[in-house]
């Protein structure tokens, strides 16, 4: 399995965002591929963010069945997709930036000059 498909995407819910706020922003979450082991997540994780991963732990969730009522007004059963995902904790000091967002340093910005119409006398 090539490293680009053992992480799908990552999750960011109010549950990732308490554990992560708990361990000083330690713990990630990540949407991965049924058939990946810990180890393919902690050498993908290392790969893509240049991170030092300590832990990886897995989770395996069947899908739920669910009614609907079709336009046609009859009763249908679904089924949700079946979902994997893993819990890496990364090393002390480092951070996966999952947003996007790069780090640029503040300056502060240019005020306008305020354009003043005097009339002639």
């Amino acid at each position: 399995m090539r490293i680009s498909e053992v992480l799908k995407k990552p999750i960011i819910s109010e549950k990732v965002l308490r554990v992560s706020s708990n361990s000083q922003g330690r713990w990630y979450a990540f949407e991965i591929h049924k058939n990946a082991v810990g180890k393919d997540v902690k050498i993908a994780v290392e790969n893509i963010f240049n991170v030092h991963v300590e832990d990886v732990n897995l989770l395996s969730k069947k899908g739920k069945k669910v009614r609907d009522i079709n336009k046609k007004r009859y009763l249908a059963l679904n089924k949700k997709p079946d979902l994997k995902k893993a819990y890496v904790k990364i090393k002390q000091g480092e951070k996966i930036n999952l947003l996007g967002e790069e780090e640029k340093k503040k300056t502060p910005k240019k005020k306008k000059k305020e354009i003043t119409n005097e009339k002639e006398k």
